[in-house]
C-alpha cells in the first residue's frame, strides 16, 4: 500500500507517521510537510510543498491511501491566507487524490465542525456542523467538511472519502498553546463546570486512521473516548486555581492579550469547551476502540506525558 501523509511534520501527522511505518503492508509513504520530520524510516519519501500555492498532483501518483491532517491550528495574524491553506488546500488534495485514482482519502477535521457547543450534550454524527467566522479553526473546519458533501454529490462515489472528527488529542508528540493553558497554576476559563473536554491519546487517533485506510470505510466519524471531563474536575487533578469568568470578558480579555502579543490566541479559542460526542460509528464500522478513557487520556497530559 502506497499513503500519501500532509502535515507529516506536525502533532497528528507525526502520531499517525509513527503508526504507519509499524504497519507490514505499507509499502511507502510520501510524507509531505514544510518542515523536517520527527520520525524517520526507510519507507519514507519526503516531499516539500506548499498546499496553498504549489502543485499537488504529481505527488498523488499511485497512491492507494491518502491521509490530509495539513491545516493552521495555532492562531494566525492573517486568517485570509489560513483559509487558503485550510480551505483551499483541503479542496485541492480530495480532488487530487480522486484524480490520482486512491482508494480512500482521509480528511481530517474535528468535533469543533459542530461549533462552538457547552454543556454535556452528546451529539453523533447526525448532528449539523457550522461555526461563524468569528472562530476561525472551527469555521474552516465546517467549511472543508461542507465542500466535501458538494464534492460527493458530484464525483460519483468512485473513491472512498472518511471524514474524522477526533476530540482534543494529547500525548508526546502533541504540543500546542491550548495545552499550555490546561497545564497553567491558574486556569481562567467560562463556566469551568459545565465546560467539557474529551481528551483522546495520540496511540488511539493513530489506530483510527490505520483502521480506517485499511477497511476503506466511507462517511463521517467522530473520534474519541465516550466520557468527557469538565475544566473543573481537570483542575482539581493539577491542584491548579479554577478562575471562572463570564464567556464575554473572557474573550474581551484574549483579544486584548492577543492584540498585545501576550497571548497566542485571541477569542477565536474562547469557547464553553467542546462538543460531546459519541464515536459509537466508528466502533461499528472498524471495530476501533480506544485504550484509553478521556480521564485517563486528561491525567496523563496534566502530568506532562
Amino acid at each position: 500500500m502506497r499513503v500519501v501523509l500532509t502535515g507529516a511534520s506536525g502533532d497528528f501527522g507525526t502520531a499517525i507517521l509513527r503508526r504507519l511505518i509499524t504497519e507490514s503492508r505499507v509499502d511507502s509513504i510520501v510524507a509531505i510537510s514544510r518542515s523536517p520530520l520527527r520520525v524517520a524510516d526507510p519507507r519514507i519519501e519526503t516531499v516539500t510543498l506548499d498546499l496553498a500555492t504549489d502543485p499537488v498532483d504529481r505527488v498523488m501518483a499511485g497512491a492507494d491511501a491518502v491521509i490530509h491532517c495539513a491545516f493552521v491550528v495555532e492562531e494566525p495574524r492573517d486568517k485570509a491566507a489560513a483559509r487558503r491553506v485550510n480551505v483551499d488546500g483541503s479542496a485541492r488534495i480530495l480532488r487530487a487524490a480522486d484524480a490520482a485514482g486512491a482508494a480512500i482519502c482521509v480528511m481530517t477535521s474535528s468535533v469543533n465542525a459542530y461549533g462552538p457547543r457547552g454543556g454535556p450534550e452528546v451529539l453523533d454524527e447526525s448532528a449539523p456542523i457550522g461555526a461563524g467566522p468569528e472562530h476561525y479553526y472551527l469555521h474552516h473546519k465546517a467549511l472543508v467538511e461542507e465542500d466535501i458533501r458538494q464534492w460527493r454529490h458530484t464525483s460519483g462515489g468512485r473513491m472512498a472519502v472518511a471524514v474524522l472528527r477526533p476530540t482534543y488529542i494529547v500525548g508526546p508528540d502533541m504540543d500546542n498553546s491550548g495545552l499550555a493553558s490546561m497545564r497553567a497554576r491558574l486556569v481562567a476559563y467560562p463556566t469551568p463546570w459545565r465546560s467539557y473536554y474529551q481528551f483522546l491519546h495520540q496511540d488511539d487517533l493513530a489506530d483510527a486512521y490505520v483502521r480506517v485506510i485499511r477497511d476503506r470505510v466511507d462517511g463521517e466519524f467522530n473520534v474519541g473516548a465516550e466520557d468527557a471531563v469538565t475544566v473543573v474536575q481537570m483542575c482539581r487533578w493539577s491542584r491548579s486555581l479554577c478562575v471562572p469568568l463570564p464567556l464575554g470578558l473572557a474573550g474581551r480579555l484574549a483579544d486584548l492579550g492577543y492584540r498585545l502579543r501576550l497571548l497566542p490566541y485571541s477569542s477565536h479559542w474562547v469557547t464553553p469547551g467542546e462538543p460531546v460526542t459519541t464515536s459509537r460509528r466508528l466502533r461499528h464500522a472498524t471495530g476501533w476502540r480506544p485504550a484509553r478513557t478521556s480521564a485517563e487520556a486528561a491525567r496523563l497530559m496534566l502530568a506532562g506525558g
